[in-house]
C-alpha cells in the first residue's frame, strides 16, 4: 500500500512520464510537503521498483522507469482519474464488450479541461496490429452511434502510434500524448510509450 505522499509523487510522473527532476524541485512541486517526506516517499517508490534515481555531479535525479511495478501503479491512477472526471458515457463506453480489449482514451477538449456543452467526445481506440483499423473504426461507431455527446472517433493500431511518437513531425499522436485521459487498459498505453522512449522518443 503506498502512502499518500507516494501517490502525490506518482502522480506527477504520471502526468509528465519522461520527467527527471531532484528531490529539492519535487519538494518545490508539491508545496506543503517537507523536504524529509519527499525524500522518504522516493526511497519508498525506488525499493519497490516504480521510481529510480541517477548520480549526476552532486544532485542524483528522480525518473520513471516504465518497470512492471511501475506501469501497474500509475496505469491503476489513471483509470481512477477517469472515474474521477465523470466524462459523459464512460460507463457505456468501458461496458463496451467488443473493444473491452482495446486502449481506451479520451483526448482532445474533454483532456484538456476545455469542452463546452456542445463538444464533441475525442474517443481513440488503440488496436493489436493484427487487426484492420478500419473495421474497429466501423464497429465502435455503430456502438456509440447514440452516444451524446457524439463520438468523435479515432482508430490505430500499436505500431502506428508507436510510429506517430516516433515521427519528427508534430501529429495526432504526440497531441494524445500531451493531453489524455485513459478509460480502459492503461498499461498497454505504457508499454506502448516505453517502446517509443527506447527507440528515441523524448517527449
Amino acid at each position: 500500500m503506498l502512502t499518500k505522499n507516494s501517490i502525490d509523487i506518482l502522480d506527477l510522473f504520471r502526468k509528465n512520464p519522461l520527467l527527471e527532476i531532484s528531490i529539492y524541485q519535487l519538494m518545490k512541486k508539491l508545496r506543503k510537503k517537507s523536504y524529509q517526506r519527499v525524500y522518504e516517499a522516493v526511497k519508498l517508490l525506488e525499493k519497490r521498483s516504480i521510481l529510480k534515481s541517477k548520480k549526476i555531479g552532486k544532485a542524483s535525479l528522480i525518473s520513471l522507469p516504465l518497470t512492471y511495478q511501475a506501469i501497474a501503479q500509475i496505469a491503476f491512477l489513471d483509470e481512477q482519474e477517469a472515474i474521477n472526471r465523470n466524462l459523459p458515457n464512460h460507463e457505456k463506453i468501458i461496458s463496451l464488450k467488443e473493444i473491452s480489449n482495446y486502449l481506451i482514451i479520451v483526448a482532445g477538449s474533454y483532456a484538456k479541461g476545455l469542452a463546452k456543452k456542445s463538444s464533441d467526445l475525442d474517443l481513440v481506440v488503440i488496436i493489436p496490429d493484427n487487426q484492420k483499423a478500419m473495421d474497429a473504426q466501423k464497429l465502435v461507431e455503430n456502438l456509440t452511434f447514440l452516444f451524446y455527446p457524439k463520438a468523435h472517433l479515432y482508430v490505430f493500431n500499436n505500431r502506428d502510434f508507436v510510429e506517430m511518437l516516433l515521427d519528427k513531425k508534430e501529429n495526432y499522436g504526440k497531441e494524445i500524448f500531451r493531453h489524455h485521459i485513459i478509460l480502459k487498459n492503461a498499461y498497454i498505453y505504457y508499454e506502448l510509450l516505453k517502446e517509443a522512449v527506447e527507440n528515441g522518443f523524448k517527449g
